[in-house]
């Protein structure tokens, strides 16, 4: 039964929910029949989506990312933003988004230089995000479209009412009365205000746009829950023009409307005080920027060990003052659910994990703090920033060897880590119980279990390098965004910490601590597969920038699996050395009864890295029906493991003992095919 726990936790490491199959078409058309020199042509992204699927538009509301497309070839001309039409509102269970459903086509305008002749050939990299009511799946494709500067090219054809910014946008003024935001079109305006209007960047929550209000001539928002302030600058919104078609509506406040709280979208500020913080956005840190702050980005997820540690940083007085004093715009990326665009804004720093926290200022390189912060070094990068220091050098300079040794010694590190700590106790009763064998049995096991370590780093490496080349952005700790994954994973910490508990028993070799024959031997090997597996969640210091190193785009692929190679001997360092100079092993002492009740108490941080879990799958499925159906299924689980060990036991009879391990099989296989079953 072991071995089968050991192989089911292989199995979900490696055919965890890595991705989803694609449920939106597309590809890149062109607009214009007649492509001109020294004139623009319209070209488009379609975007096809299932039915029930959708993408964003570039204001997403609630959750989502717009679509974005990165150039490789572009035959010498200057390709323009995006385009967009028109989105509709999508309330999913009071999650208020902008969408867009069924064909969509974002419109680009390429400025086809004087003189040019012949072919024009457009190659790029689009990503989406597309979104059910189940969940949201990040993709990319490749899309091409080759042109002739001259008549007869094929042109799809558009409807260009939908598109606001092919026409000249609308004047209108706003003002705030209370906690009410008020926008009059200018007088003539032929608009429908009975539509949903919506507002082209987030100055007004999603909950507000949905439930807006109107009479004849105006628009009513609610801004008790505004994400920002509004100066005297413009407002701006799109909605429909009573045509079937959209139009865009500038507002300005009126003029002399300097009065505290006609112009205040908002009660807060546009960057509030340090004990808050903004959801990061492209926009959201341009804007602060651009206002000559100091911005600081923490990229984080909940499955990141590392990065709920870290948060323990800005907790700490001085730190909390020295970023109030500088007036530091603080800005969170959660990454949970490995959102597309933190993806590409993570491989601009030349990195493709986290965790990442870096300083900000216009005209200053970012200072990269550690993966493991300190208040020390927070502190000290503000104020090398303040100052207009550089704080961290352009990390390309280090050589090769530098970025093995960074690898070798975060793989040391990773022991240290919160993820790794159950695995440890584990191995401190394995070694005690080797005290006493042979040298060539605790070499042996040494030599198996680091085996273990390296084999899955490189198993580990291979996915990510195959994954990667079929166009997903995948990184250190990829798995732990899969639902599925951590699912079978706190299954079994739950099932490993009732047996180390006495609750029933699969014998130690689990954890690798049997130094037997046969199968203790490959029990040996797999607790290296469990120990690396439970690892990745976390980084050690070093450890991220020296795999953003290795999983660089110019790396090889032998470059890239030697770093994970040397990972692994990093990892399995301390136990190989404990292996191989007994004396070391022999400093534990002896076994005995104490060994029991280590093993007993080694089963609470199983138990907490099980609710650590559980928290990262309320994190990751929306669903609160199906994390109150999981929770329950762990006590199921538990109560199967309490049969098998209550009537299972060698000195029950054979009709006991079979009831008994039927009985538990049904509750455990069936409540696992159950929950499997309804994932989201």
């Amino acid at each position: 039964m072991r071995l089968l726990a050991l192989g089911l936790l292989s199995l979900f490491a490696l055919l965890g929910d890595l991705s989803a199959a694609v449920r939106t078409k597309v590809d890149l058309v062109n607009l214009t029949p007649d492509v001109r020199a020294g004139e623009k042509a319209l070209v488009a992204l379609r975007y096809r989506c299932d039915p029930h699927f959708h993408i964003y538009w570039k204001n997403p509301g609630d959750a989502g990312a717009p679509p974005t497309v990165e150039w490789t070839e572009k035959s010498g001309t200057e390709v323009g933003g995006f385009i967009w039409p028109g989105p509709k509102l999508l309330d999913q269970a009071g999650v208020m988004n902008f969408v867009y459903e069924n064909e969509t086509l974002i419109l680009m305008e390429v400025a086809v230089p004087a003189g040019k002749t012949g072919a024009i050939v457009l190659k790029g990299k689009a990503e989406w995000l597309e979104c059910d009511d189940k969940g949201c799946w990040p993709h990319d494709t490749l899309v091409e479209l080759t042109l002739k500067v001259g008549p007869g090219n094929p042109a799809y054809k558009y409807d260009a009412k939908l598109y606001p910014d092919l026409k000249a946008p609308l004047a209108g003024e706003f003002r705030v009365v209370g906690d009410e935001l008020q926008v009059v079109p200018a007088a003539g305006a032929k608009l429908d205000l009975s539509k949903v209007w919506f507002p082209e960047r987030n100055f007004l929550t999603p909950d507000a746009t949905a439930k807006q209000k109107h009479n004849a001539t105006t628009l009513f928002f609610n801004l008790k829950e505004a994400t920002e302030k509004l100066d005297a600058g413009p407002v701006s919104f799109v909605g429909s023009d009573g045509k079937g078609g959209f139009v865009r509506l500038v507002a300005t406040a009126p003029v002399g409307a300097t009065t505290k709280g006609e112009t205040d979208i908002a009660p807060t500020s546009a960057h509030p005080s340090t004990s808050d913080w903004q959801p990061w956005s492209p926009e959201a840190q341009a804007k602060a920027l651009a206002d000559g702050k100091i911005v600081y980005v923490d990229f984080t997820a909940r499955w990141c060990a590392t990065c709920q540690v870290n948060k323990r940083v800005y907790k700490q007085d001085d730190v909390h003052q020295a970023l109030t004093a500088a007036g530091v715009v603080l800005l969170k990326a959660d990454w949970t659910k490995k959102d597309a665009v933190i993806a590409d804004e993570l491989r601009k720093y030349g990195r493709t994990g986290i965790p990442l926290n870096v300083f900000l200022r216009t005209g200053q390189p970012p200072a990269i703090l550690s993966e493991a912060l300190t208040g020390t070094e927070v502190i000290a990068a503000l104020g090398a920033v303040s100052a207009g220091k550089t704080y961290q050098a352009d990390a390309t300079t280090h050589a090769f060897g530098f970025w093995l040794l960074l690898a070798f010694g975060g793989g040391i590190l990773l022991n240290l880590m919160p993820c790794v700590f159950p695995m440890i106790g584990l191995k401190v009763l394995g070694f005690a119980k080797e005290a006493g064998a042979s040298r060539r049995t605790v070499v042996l096991n040494g030599l198996l279990y680091s085996a273990g370590v390296i084999v899955s780093f490189l198993a580990l490496a291979l996915l990510i390098i195959g994954l990667k080349s079929g166009g997903s952005s995948v990184g250190w700790g990829f798995q732990m965004q899969s639902p599925g994954f951590v699912l079978g994973t706190c299954v079994l910490m739950i099932v490993l910490g009732l047996s180390l508990a006495g609750v029933f028993e699969i014998g130690v070799g689990l954890g690798g601590l049997s130094a037997g024959e046969g199968e203790g031997r490959i029990a040996t090997f797999f607790s290296g597969v469990l120990a690396t597996v439970v690892a990745t969640p976390c980084t050690a210091p070093g450890l991220g920038a020296a795999l953003g190193f290795a999983l660089d785009k110019e790396r090889s692929t032998g470059e890239t699996l030697l770093f994970f190679v040397v990972i692994g001997l990093g990892m399995a360092l301390p136990y190989l050395l404990l292996s191989v100079f007994p004396r070391l092993a022999a400093l534990l002492p002896r076994p005995g009864e104490w060994m029991e009740s280590l093993k007993q108490g080694m089963s609470f941080p199983l138990f907490a890295y099980a609710l650590y879990l559980l928290w990262v799958l309320n994190a990751l499925i929306e669903d609160a029906a199906w994390v109150r159906d999981a929770s329950l299924g762990l006590a199921v689980i538990a109560t199967s493991c309490w049969i098998l060990g209550r009537w299972g036991a060698l000195h029950r009879s054979v009709m006991e003992r079979i009831s008994a391990r039927l009985l538990a099989g049904l509750l455990f296989v069936g409540t696992l095919a159950y929950l499997y079953a309804t994932l989201p």
